[in-house]
């Protein structure tokens, strides 16, 4: 099984671009500055809170969910604060290569919009807009779940069999 540095490093690579932090906990929590074209959203009945999404988000808009918002689950899961995603892909891939949770789905921001009646915009909104589980729409089961039109990670599909075993994934 690959370590979490070999796995960021193959992810880097399949990327081919430096779009993942070395390391966890970028140094510099960056702010947004446009409108993304996709935002992301977890699937809170699939995301066992590890931690490790909200350590590599760039935009730090990935929190853990109140107490208790879930009836019947312990742990609380992740979602992110759709409002400031920057679109960047870094929570799917994350989750899909370094968990293989694959938790997290990126939606068109239009959709996204239509579907919540928001508005997402250039900036992260005034005031703070805390993340809520949007578990009817975003989880696999919810009452109005759109989970199979996002678009999950784009590395895992393009990876090759050399790839799957330096992750550990086949023998």
């Amino acid at each position: 099984m690959a370590s979490d540095a070999e796995a960021v490093e193959l992810i880097i690579r399949r990327l081919k671009e430096d779009r993942i932090p070395e390391a966890p906990f970028p140094e510099e929590i960056a702010e947004k500055k446009k409108r993304p074209r996709q935002v992301a959203f977890m699937d809170v009945n699939l995301c066992y809170p590890c931690g490790k999404c909200p350590e590599f988000c760039p935009v730090g808009c990935i929190e853990y969910l109140p107490e208790a918002s879930l009836p019947g689950r312990g742990l609380s899961p992740v979602q992110d604060r759709f409002q400031e995603c920057i679109g960047c892909f870094i929570c799917v891939e994350v989750c899909a290569l370094l968990t293989d949770y694959d938790a997290v789905r990126m939606y068109n921001t239009d959709f996204v919009e239509q579907l919540l009646g928001v508005e997402i915009g250039d900036n992260k909104p005034e005031p703070h807009v805390p993340a809520k589980a949007y578990e009817e729409y975003f989880s696999d089961g919810g009452s109005k779940s759109v989970r199979h039109l996002g678009q999950g990670s784009r590395i895992r599909e393009k990876m090759t069999k050399e790839d799957r075993q330096a992750m550990g994934w086949a023998k």
